[in-house]
């Protein structure tokens, strides 16, 4: 049996040990870029200059816009497939399968239980978004006083109707304002829709998200329209869509994203199709 110490080890040698001069890396802060953005020359330049005479859209955001209604358009036949299921126990057939929530919960009686859906009828339309009511003050001010009907530029775009803070109150660039919405609406197939704010025959809704919502159900060409706002379509516009041979399927704003909502409620007025060959630079 051989016995070694430490020591035996290193007989005859010398230890040597390195050390970095530096011996941790000194943390330096690493510059980020920045796109610089382009500034008024003087105060209010940009607001004088907007005219608003033949305003037209930011692309990048029509097409989230348009993204979001498909969303809401799925979003509500989910919802309402999920609303015709409704669950029986096992007798002969296994329907559209076996739901395994319910048989687990009384597993106890050796019970199994199977889903039943029945297909919904008809397709979504029209899109209504409703983020304020914005219902005049004592003072007969509004918040979102600016009414809109945009048509679509081409197949792939919806024809819209919105109420939102006025263009040219927040400018971002030259010839680009930043709005907010106060609710909108989104119709397929475009090039459709007269100005409903102008349209007499809308005359009778009471504010503007009923305006929105009827023209909505007017204008659909599907048999179901979406409705999505903190509050629930008055029972005289579910008579209406009644009327008209179509359902509203309300969706409470609360159920969906406020990072998302918030997203989405911000858009952008240009001051001709000129100006969005350098709206990126801003927007």
């Amino acid at each position: 049996v051989l016995r070694l110490r430490g020591e035996d080890l290193y007989l005859d040698r010398k230890r040597i040990r390195f050390h970095r001069r530096m011996k941790t890396m000194r943390r330096r802060l690493i510059p980020v870029p920045v796109r610089k953005k382009k500034r008024e020359r003087k105060p209010g330049e940009w607001k004088r200059e907007f005219n608003a005479r033949s305003i037209c859209s930011y692309p990048p955001e029509d097409v989230v816009i348009e993204g979001y209604g498909r969303y809401l358009q799925n979003k509500a036949l989910q919802i309402k497939a999920e609303e015709n299921t409704h669950i029986e126990p096992f007798t002969c057939s296994m329907s559209d399968g076996i739901d395994i929530r319910e048989t687990i919960r009384d597993w106890a009686r050796r019970k199994i239980y199977v889903k039943v859906e029945r297909p919904l009828r008809g397709k979504v339309g029209s899109v209504v978004v409703i983020f304020d009511p914005d219902f005049a003050d004592e003072e007969g001010k509004e918040r979102f006083p600016w009414c809109v009907t945009w048509l679509g530029e081409h197949e792939q775009e919806s024809d819209m109707a919105f109420y939102s803070t006025p263009a040219g109150e927040v400018m971002d660039g030259p010839g680009i304002s930043r709005c907010q919405y106060g609710g909108f609406m989104l119709t397929y197939p475009p090039l459709r829709v007269y100005d409903i704010w102008k349209d007499p025959f809308f005359d009778f809704a009471r504010n503007k998200p009923e305006r929105l919502l009827i023209a909505a159900l007017d204008y659909s060409v599907e048999k179901h329209v979406v409705y999505v706002s903190a509050a629930p379509p008055s029972g005289w516009c579910r008579s209406i869509a009644a009327r008209l041979g179509k359902k509203i399927i309300y969706l409470p704003i609360g159920m969906f994203s406020p990072v998302t909502l918030k997203k989405i409620r911000q858009f952008h007025v240009l001051d001709g199709h000129p100006v969005r060959t350098y709206a990126h630079h801003y927007i």
